[in-house]
């Protein structure tokens, strides 16, 4: 299973962001797409085979995750 945004090429591990993470396929065909946020709450979203060509596009472009830095204060 391809994992992306694991760790950075360094070797070194993000922590402390705001992160979203493509993990897969998966055996049977599947993705899970994380949401995590800098204080590590986290949302998992499992995509299936037949929903995963949009999924799969991203994954090619972002191999290491997508980084969203804090924008604000709050809503």
């Amino acid at each position: 299973m391809q994992r992306c945004g694991e760790a950075r090429s360094d070797g070194s591990m993000t922590e402390g962001k705001n992160r979203i993470m493509i993990f897969g396929p998966k055996d049977d065909g599947t993705y899970v797409i994380e949401f995590r946020t800098a204080e590590g709450e986290a949302l998992a979203i499992s995509i299936p085979r037949n929903e995963a060509a949009v999924i799969r596009h991203f994954q090619e472009r972002m191999p290491y995750g997508l980084f969203v830095p804090d924008v604000g204060g709050g809503p």
